[in-house]
């Protein structure tokens, strides 16, 4: 009587061993404290659990007294025999149930999961029902869990699913919302510790409350519309909420999304590895990237294996991997973040793709380990590749994320490994990323395709992209990879290995190219930077006809300058004729009637607050821009797409949302600047750090008003009152008390006329200004662009990539 490789890797409660031996959970305390030999346990949510392998070879040891022996029980019986014959029964109970729960519900949300802008209107309907307070006043980070246990139930566990929406379609009656939240939590801790996984979801989500049964109906049917592909997205979500150092913060999906496309789409590996997993986003995305994934779990899927993760992911990661369909196997390596420490514990596999911490110190292992050099002892970066490349089966590939510095570091052990690397053969592929790719560091990566060192190309090259210049920046410290990207890096791999369908690709300006023999890679320092080696394509003549295009921006900017000279020259020669017009703004008013309150002119509105406007709600596809204080410019407001929220997001913030002739005042940080709102930009958002002066009283002119708040005067006054914190911070009370100088309307007009002329007059010339800047740019690279910089290996040791014939 056998029972499966996957239970005896399954984690048991006290109670699960009673029921399978056949006793009281009493007589599990009592071995457990009579015999010392009795295994130990692991703890996760409060409860004990104990390596079903474990128990099982104790209880062999434990025969089954005649008074308490069942009829078909020999009379050499042990415990161990009954938790076996308990097991299997219990797997073929569960394998018939699975069928069973094949036709309820019926599955809306797609296998393969989407893309990533697929489901980001959906997850924003998912966050609604939190912010409209139908779960409590819990934290965001626990939402986010209660989701993450939900899709996995409803993608890995069709069984428990189907039970959970069973127990909700019977109403209020059945719904039990009081017990809701503790079973879901049992269920995955439950089908998790089957897996050898602690969790401890029952703690994460104490401090949820669903307020109906109706709110967790509604739950239940948008978890179940999505596809497979949300739990990866929530897993960013989930990095800016928990606040994971660099060494645990998930890959980004762009990053995920281009290894996956360039080695996850072959359907004939059979054996993925990470060693270290983070989120499972890396093995997630690859098991997503294959033409047939498979709709059962197990089927069609390769193994998948892991190294290590840290202690509060580690359950997220085997979730996302089971929602992929994958049975994850963990190899438990208590060298976490130095796995080549475990000898004989590492596994082989066709595909290896990791993201390591990096510039952490590595352990001393035998000098004789080390295949390719002994890393310095201070830095293990380069002992990475290394591992991944001894951990590879016969023609499997590896990809690891790597620092840049690791590409061209002078330190004598790393270069030696670079150079053996190369040497040997190893290397097959760099790609240079694009600056601010990893949210949790500063540090630019690259990408090392490595592959076994007996597989051999005839050419002995290697091929170096250069992808800086590409992604898309979503803020100051962030950018992404876009599909189209990955897309564009990936079928240049996959020409140049002859792999990709086409004999040649198009030589793409956005994506520098070369193919460099290892030789001359080695005779320049072993350098692994892309810069090195791929350089743009040159530039052979001047065409003026590209420049006119860009030439006639810049004459029709200095046309429109010279009219807004000419109505500015006309405005400030009305105000200089009268005199005195400039001068009266503040502090002379002749009687008390001209002065009045902000408040009393205008209404006075805070941007939303952090709560309603996250900083997660931005996103690069975001349809809704939305207003900060760095957009607030010259007293006009610049483009704000880059900081945008999805629509549905913004319809809830509708409050917020400008209109023309809005007045824009910084509230937090720099406070004073102001800006208006233009036509084109009504029904954008404005942001937390930002107040909204409008609805105007009949007697005040707005633009008057703005050109009164741009007054260093009035700034001094709006930072004399802000608070003296870290953080400069004006309240929307004390705003409304700021004392405004109201002449009469004629007055207001012809100021604001005067000012507004000389603010369009800024505005176009700063347009020429920018134009003349595009100008010089285009008619330099005509005119000197095709001098070709010349790196350490020399023109003649690099051919240009693509060429004509297939790699």
């Amino acid at each position: 009587m056998k029972i499966t490789k996957d239970q005896k890797q399954q984690l048991v409660s006290r109670s699960a061993i009673a029921e399978m031996a056949g006793v009281q959970r009493s007589a599990i305390t009592n071995w457990e404290r009579r015999y010392t030999d009795f295994p130990s346990p692991t703890r996760a949510g409060g409860t004990d659990y104990y390596y079903l392998s474990e128990v099982l070879s104790w209880l062999k040891g434990r025969s089954v007294p005649p008074r308490a022996r069942r009829d078909d029980e020999s009379a050499d019986a042990t415990y161990a025999d009954r938790a076996r014959k308990a097991l299997v029964a219990a797997s073929e109970a569960e394998a018939v149930e699975d069928l069973e729960a094949e036709d309820f519900p019926a599955a809306r949300g797609t296998a393969g999961g989407g893309t990533e802008g697929d489901h980001l209107s959906s997850v924003d309907v998912l966050f609604r029902e939190q912010d409209e307070g139908h779960w409590g006043s819990g934290a965001r980070v626990s939402f986010l869990y209660l989701l993450f246990s939900l899709i996995y139930l409803r993608w890995a566990q069709p069984r428990r699913w189907a039970a959970v929406r069973r127990a909700a379609a019977q109403g209020p009656a059945g719904t039990h919302i009081h017990k809701f939240l503790p079973a879901v939590a049992q269920q995955v801790e439950q089908t998790l510790a089957a897996r050898g996984v602690t969790s401890a979801m029952a703690v994460r989500l104490e401090d949820l409350t669903p307020r109906s049964s109706q709110a967790i109906v509604r739950l239940l049917d948008r978890i179940e519309s999505l596809g497979r592909g949300s739990f990866t997205e929530l897993l960013g979500h989930h990095a800016l909420e928990a606040g994971l150092g660099s060494r645990d913060a998930f890959t980004p999906p762009g990053v995920a999304r281009l290894l996956a496309a360039l080695l996850g789409k072959s359907s004939s590996a059979q054996s993925l590895y990470d060693p270290n997993a983070r989120g499972g986003e890396l093995l997630s995305a690859v098991l997503a990237a294959r033409p047939e994934p498979g709709n059962e779990i197990g089927g069609g899927i390769p193994a998948v294996t892991i190294g290590s993760a840290h202690p509060e992911t580690r359950d997220l990661a085997a979730m996302n991997l089971m929602v992929h369909g994958a049975r994850p196997e963990w190899l438990n390596l208590t060298g976490a973040t130095r796995p080549w420490t475990e000898g004989p514990r590492r596994r082989r596999a066709d595909l290896v793709l990791t993201n390591p911490p990096f510039n952490v110190a590595a352990v001393p292992v035998d000098a004789d380990w080390w295949t390719y050099g002994e890393p310095p002892a201070s830095n293990a970066n380069l002992a990475w590749p290394q591992y991944a490349v001894m951990s590879l089966n016969e023609g499997g590939r590896a990809a690891v994320l790597m620092p840049n510095s690791a590409a061209t570091s002078s330190n004598a052990k790393e270069q030696r490994i670079r150079h053996a690397l190369v040497d040997r053969g190893v290397v097959e592929c760099v790609i240079a990323l694009p600056a601010k790719m990893l949210s949790a560091t500063t540090i630019s990566v690259n990408v090392w395709i490595l592959k076994p060192e007996a597989e051999e190309r005839s050419s002995g090259e290697v091929l170096f992209i250069d992808a800086s210049g590409l992604a898309t920046k979503v803020s100051r410290k962030l950018s992404v990879l876009e599909a189209d990207d990955c897309a564009l890096i990936a079928a240049a791999y996959h020409s140049w290995r002859g792999t990709g369908g086409s004999d040649a690709v198009l030589p793409d300006s956005r994506l520098p190219c070369a193919a460099v023999r290892r030789d001359a890679v080695n005779a320049a320092g072993s350098s692994l930077r892309p810069a090195d080696y791929a350089r743009p394509a040159e530039r052979t003549n001047v065409d003026a006809e590209e420049l006119t295009g860009t030439y006639d921006g810049l004459l029709r900017s200095r046309e429109e300058a010279a009219r807004a000279d000419a109505l500015a020259d006309s405005r400030v020669a009305g105000i200089r004729q009268v005199g005195g017009g400039l001068d009266a703004l503040i502090g002379t008013a002749p009687d008390d009637r001209e002065w009045r309150s902000l408040g009393e002119l205008c209404e006075v509105q805070a941007g939303p607050s952090p709560a309603l406007l996250p900083k997660d709600a931005y996103v690069p596809s975001g349809a809704v821009p939305v207003v900060q204080p760095k957009h607030l410019r010259d007293r006009r407001v610049a483009d704000a797409h880059g900081t945008a929220v999805p629509y549905d997001k913004a319809q809830r913030l509708r409050r917020f949302a400008l209109r023309e002739g809005d007045i824009l005042c910084a509230r937090t940080g720099t406070v004073g600047p102001v800006a208006h709102v233009r036509a084109d930009q009504a029904g954008w958002l404005f942001g937390s750090n930002l107040i909204r002066l409008h609805r105007f009283a009949p007697e005040v002119c707005p633009a008057y008003l703005l050109a009164y708040l741009s007054l260093s005067r009035t700034t001094e006054w709006i930072k004399s009152r802000s608070e003296k914190t870290t953080v400069p911070s004006i309240s929307k009370a004390d705003l409304r008390t700021l004392p405004v100088h109201l002449p009469t309307w004629s007055e207001q007009m012809r100021i604001a006329g005067a000012l507004g002329a000389l603010d369009e007059q800024i505005a176009r010339h700063l347009e020429v200004a920018r134009a003349a800047t595009r100008v010089h740019r285009e008619l330099a690279e005509q005119l000197v662009g095709h001098v070709a910089l010349q790196g350490p290996a020399g023109p003649a040791s690099a051919a240009t990539f693509p060429e004509g014939t297939s790699r």
